[in-house]
């Protein structure tokens, strides 16, 4: 049977969590964590220990090996339980809703806050594709040892935010984050849809300058470069046809070797959108020098 996000959360107990935490502590040194290391952690009764555990594997938040020893490792969804409970005890999540994207990397939740505002929450999904595209998108992965896809989550995560929070004091144009957890975002929830999408613009020479002074933003005054921009992850938001630039975490330092490259690829590929879809050409080579030479960015 396969559950929700939501109703696996509501079904847990303090003994569930606990069994959770004391797997993913585990994890720090074993693939799987045997059976005597959660009881010492818990300190839960054998008995009910192994009827818990069964339940958690019932429920997909852990799985199994058996052999000479049984051991325990988290799913993606055992550590999404986990983020979950971490954002609603730090009073940030009221409720969590359905599923509302998947994508290469990442499932994304609509959620509401204590407030009643909705937020989207993020769970990054590293690994779901292959090492190599993963790591040709995220350069940073190559520059430290590997451990597991789930460290690479939550590693991912943790830049998201991180730009996020400097950005969103510089621009209007990317989401506001609110907290996160683990491998989890949480984030304003954007009305609107992907650029992609998009065939019309009321006014595409106003959405394209904004879109280039998120660039030039990140470059100047936070130095970064997004790194893998494109059509597919700016967002239209409605009502007033902002741009919104999201999916922050592969982004690189100025100082990298390939940022300047990477930088204008970046540009590159949004004119060649722009100019292709909504007929407003530019002079790609003008905007990059502008932008590494600190003037203001403009298409006029």
């Amino acid at each position: 049977m396969k559950y929700s996000l939501g109703e696996v959360y509501k079904s847990l107990d303090d003994d569930d969590k606990r069994i959770l935490l004391a797997v993913e502590s585990g994890l720090s040194g074993y693939l799987y964590v045997p059976v005597r290391v959660i009881a010492k952690k818990t300190r839960i009764p054998a008995k009910k220990l192994n009827e818990r555990l069964d339940n958690l594997v019932a429920k997909r938040l852990v799985s199994r090996r058996l052999g000479a020893e049984v051991g325990y490792t988290l799913t993606t969804f055992g550590l999404d339980v986990l983020a979950l409970d971490s954002l609603v005890n730090r009073g940030l999540i009221q409720a969590v809703g359905d599923r509302v994207n998947v994508g290469k990397e990442s499932d994304i939740y609509e959620a509401i806050s204590p407030s009643g505002s909705r937020l989207a929450l993020k769970f990054y999904r590293i690994g779901r594709t292959s090492f190599r595209q993963t790591a040709r998108l995220r350069p940073y992965i190559t520059e430290r040892e590997i451990h597991t896809w789930l460290d690479e989550s939550k590693l991912s995560a943790q830049r998201e935010f991180k730009a996020l929070v400097e950005l969103s004091r510089l621009t209007e144009y990317v989401p506001k984050p609110v907290g996160y957890s683990r491998h989890a975002v949480l984030i304003e929830y954007v009305e609107g849809q992907e650029l992609y999408r998009t065939k019309m613009l009321n006014n595409p020479k106003a959405f394209l300058d904004g879109i280039l002074q998120v660039i030039d933003v990140a470059y100047n005054k936070v130095g970064i470069v997004h790194g893998d921009l494109s059509e597919y992850n700016v967002i239209v938001a409605y009502p007033d046809e902002k741009p919104v630039i999201i999916d922050w975490p592969q982004y690189v330092y100025k100082d990298y070797p390939m940022a300047l490259r990477l930088l204008e690829r970046d540009v590159k590929y949004i004119a060649r959108y722009f100019e292709k879809t909504f007929k407003v050409k530019i002079d790609v080579d003008e905007v990059i020098k502008r932008i590494t030479t600190k003037e203001s960015v403009s298409t006029s």
